[in-house]
């Protein structure tokens, strides 16, 4: 009999934190969309004139206008953290890795190159919030696709990239790309590696 192969659970845990960050943008778009309907009630009558313009009368409702939702680019951030830190915690627990210390300086050297990436990709690649998280998401399954040596894997890296970079940057490819992961975490619990050959 074989074992199942234990990169299913930073694929399913990629994919929830992903529906978990979609839910969280559509509260967000939810609250701030019945706050401007509020602030269209009470809001006061702009003054006119010619010593008011349009830069000296900003409204509440046009500072909600302006991106006060959610921030894109921290909310993926600490999901990214989230999924990173469970992983850690699942392949320690699954591995149990000889020399500990270097596993956990191994694991802070990650959750703290997680927003340097941000930064180098928003400061020096110029990329936009939306794009960053995928980004790096996609750099962490083909990480776990070296580490495990799976195609399959890297073939699920791969859909991520097209769905969340490459069709659809937004809400739509967000869910999409979670069915994946989850489908793909699912195809992997089904299938069992073959047992390891006794050494002679």
């Amino acid at each position: 009999m074989g074992r199942r192969p234990r990169f299913w659970f930073p694929l399913a845990l990629l994919g929830f934190a992903q529906i978990g960050l979609a839910a969280a943008q559509l509260l967000s778009r939810r609250s701030r969309g019945q706050a401007e309907s509020a602030n269209l009630l009470l809001r006061p009558v702009p003054p006119t004139g010619p010593t008011y313009s349009r830069l000296q009368w900003l409204s509440q409702d046009d500072f909600s206008a302006t991106g006060r939702g959610l921030p894109t680019g921290p909310a993926w951030l600490v999901a990214l953290d989230v999924v990173l830190a469970g992983t850690a915690v699942w392949y320690a627990v699954a591995v149990r890795p000889v020399r500990t210390g270097r596993f956990v300086l191994g694991t802070i050297a990650a959750l703290l190159a997680v927003p340097l990436l941000d930064l180098v990709g928003s400061w020096q690649f110029r990329l936009g919030d939306g794009l960053r998280g995928p980004l790096l998401a996609t750099l962490g399954l083909l990480l776990l696709a070296a580490y495990e040596r799976s195609r399959f894997v890297l073939l699920t890296a791969a859909a991520f990239a097209v769905i969340t970079v490459v069709l659809s940057a937004d809400m739509v490819g967000m869910l999409v790309s979670a069915a994946v992961l989850l489908a793909a975490a699912f195809t992997a619990l089904l299938r069992r590696n073959p047992p390891a050959e006794p050494i002679p």
